[in-house]
């Protein structure tokens, strides 16, 4: 873990950098790999740790909102979805809303976090549900992992601008949509968050789930996760 992780703050009304966050590495924890089917054999080997960075800051009301991007380089050269995934980073973002929508407004955030390991020809339903205290609408979606940060620069301060980030490239016939084949593959119900697959082939895989915030019919943020 990086000590500290930088989150950095852009004006969406500029483009500009509003400010970074230095946020102290806090101690981790190692997840459990067994999500309790009693049929999964565990690997040996396999470790993922969870840390989570926290970290104060205020900022003005803006009538364009603000957007607070993560970026890290690189992810698992194992993983069997994605070209070049060694050297390929990412970038996770959460979109604030304008002064204008929202004068008061909480984030969605996800219940549960995913399961390191699923079983093979097993289906697979997980919740991946967000939860929102203002009981806003939120709708899930299936959408492309962003690429971030490079091997030469694998914790780039400030990070990039939030223009146009660089999607990962999908290996065919793996996409944004289908991200590890299955029958039938993954989908995710717009409505409940319900992720579910059966998968047909043993590997490693990238995969993105977004959440889309709406009070009133207007689109407040959207929230980005891959796993």
């Amino acid at each position: 873990y990086d000590n500290p992780s930088y989150i950095f703050i852009y004006n969406n009304a500029t483009g500009q950098l509003y400010t970074t966050l230095s946020c102290a590495f806090p101690g981790s924890d190692e997840l459990p790999n067994n999500t309790g089917n009693p049929c999964l054999i565990v690997p040996p080997n396999i470790c993922v740790e969870e840390a989570i960075f926290t970290a104060d800051v205020f900022l003005p009301a803006s009538v364009g909102g603000y957007r607070l991007i993560y970026q890290r380089c690189c992810r698992n050269s194992t993983i069997v979805n994605i070209f070049d995934p060694g050297n390929t980073g990412a970038t996770y973002e959460a979109t604030m809303p304008s002064s204008s929508l929202a004068t008061c407004n909480n984030s969605p955030y996800f219940i549960n976090f995913p399961p390191t390991l699923i079983c093979i020809y097993t289906p697979f339903v997980f919740d991946h549900s967000a939860e929102d205290p203002d009981g806003d609408s939120l709708v899930y979606e299936l959408c492309y992992p962003y690429d971030g940060a490079t091997s030469f620069s694998p914790q780039p301060t400030p990070g990039n601008p939030p223009v146009n980030y660089n999607n990962v490239n999908f290996i065919a016939p793996y996409s944004y949509d289908n991200p590890m084949g299955g029958a039938p593959p993954m989908a995710i119900d717009p409505a409940t968050g319900e992720l579910t697959v059966t998968p047909t082939a043993i590997g490693q895989y990238v995969v993105g789930v977004c959440v889309s915030e709406y009070r009133d019919g207007d689109l407040l943020s959207i929230h980005r996760r891959d796993f």
